[in-house]
């Protein structure tokens, strides 16, 4: 059905085809992101006469990503006041104006400037897409469709890489082209709107007069740093791959790639096999992400061949996919209404700065320790000491009290 539903526990939630327009958000930024990475060289030498070209070329592919940290915020609180939907139809225009604009444009300045305006457009999708899926859906289809969410960008990672490289044989220009999605998730926004009712059920209770020491700060900095903390261990050994295989003995392009994509499939293994522990609480369904990547990690150490790598890779991209969806679902349940845009929009940020701050750490450890293979350790021991509180916190909740002896 397009739209609203009830589930079995009598909660109204939106149509399957704004659960898909939400799930395409992520999509946009991963393509976003992926879509430069095979055409640098090629970028290189279109623009060799270019002052610090090399330097420039680099800020063309993280510049989405500092300019979506530094405008989720924004984009949070400007979505509380003009309404998301409204916000999310004008960030996804934007987005896919300057998202193609590199096609045409002459100069790397300009393209810069592009690749900036795309990060601000990308940063009000991503922040309203979370924050309405909080709207939409309740209990077990918001968690569903978050899981959605993760296993689309994921596997976004995966396709795009490919026809980005593929198209980039023909021209660099060809595989900005992608984003002109954008203009197809304009129109569909257009066409399907979402309910005019926020929320429903017992959401729809939050009002702007409640408290705000009833705002449960305490858990939201819990969930704010989990999302740091694991930015910090579990996708640092990721971008490491290509010198990890070259001291292996096992090192060139073709295998990196290899290795990064079995590390996609299996983070759209992990977005989509949630339900497999659905029944734990938020802290211990992390826990249970951040061992599993922390034992692929472990086993990547230890790996002397291709095989136990690639199984380690898998089990990394299975903690990572199911970390966001997640840490996203954990902090909608924990925020009130009418804050829900701004605390997205905040987590959003911080979460994108650590992404950002995640390949400098992995290369500054790598040299620290030795080399990165040795590195592989740390990671090992940070994601054991991340998980252990969680699943011990888990345990303690499921240990019943000591009965008191009778007076």
């Amino acid at each position: 059905m397009v739209g609203p539903t009830v589930d079995s526990c009598g909660e109204v939630n939106a149509g399957w085809v704004q659960g898909v327009l939400l799930a395409m958000p992520p999509c946009m930024v991963v393509i976003t992101m992926v879509a430069p990475l095979p055409v640098i060289p090629a970028m290189l030498k279109a623009f060799s006469t270019t002052p610090n070209i090399g330097v420039l070329a680099s800020m063309a592919v993280v510049l989405p990503m500092l300019a979506i940290a530094f405008s989720a915020l924004a984009a949070g609180a400007l979505g509380d006041r003009i309404g998301r939907r409204r916000l999310l139809d004008i960030s996804t225009l934007l987005f896919a104006v300057a998202a193609v604009a590199p096609f045409w444009l002459t100069s790397f300045t300009w393209i810069l400037v592009s690749r900036a305006v795309t990060g601000i457009g990308l940063g009000a999708m991503a922040t309203t897409a979370v924050a309405l899926t909080g709207d939409y859906f309740q209990g077990a289809a918001r968690q569903k469709w978050l899981a959605i969410q993760g296993a689309a960008g994921a596997g976004s990672a995966v396709i795009g890489s490919a026809i980005s490289g593929a198209l980039g044989e023909i021209s660099w220009r060809l595989p900005f082209l992608l984003m002109a999605s954008g203009f197809v998730l304009f129109a569909a926004l257009l066409v399907f709107r979402g309910p005019k009712v926020a929320a429903s059920g017992p959401e729809a209770q939050d009002t702007a007069a409640q408290p705000i020491t009833s705002v449960p700060w305490s858990s939201l900095t819990a969930i704010f740093a989990l999302g740091v903390l694991a930015s910090f261990t579990i996708w640092p050994p990721v971008y490491e791959f290509g010198l990890l295989l070259e001291e292996k003995g096992s090192g060139s392009t073709m295998l990196t790639g290899l290795l990064t994509a079995v590390l996609g499939v299996g983070a759209v293994a992990g977005a989509m096999g949630l339900g497999l522990v659905r029944r734990l609480p938020a802290p211990g369904k992390q826990a249970v992400a951040i061992a599993v990547s922390g034992a692929g990690i472990a086993v990547i150490w230890i790996a002397t061949s291709l095989g136990p790598i690639m199984a380690g890779a898998f089990a990394i991209g299975i903690g990572e996919g199911m970390t966001s969806p997640i840490l996203a679902s954990w902090l909608l349940d924990r925020t009130p209404l009418r804050l829900r845009g701004r605390v997205v929009g905040l987590f959003q940020t911080t979460f994108f700065l650590a992404q950002f701050g995640g390949p400098l750490l992995a290369r500054w450890l790598a040299e620290a320790s030795g080399g990165t293979t040795a590195s592989m350790l740390y990671y090992a021991i940070a994601t054991a000491l991340l998980a252990a509180p969680l699943a011990a916190a888990l345990l303690w909740r499921r240990v019943p009290p000591q009965a008191q002896p009778a007076m």
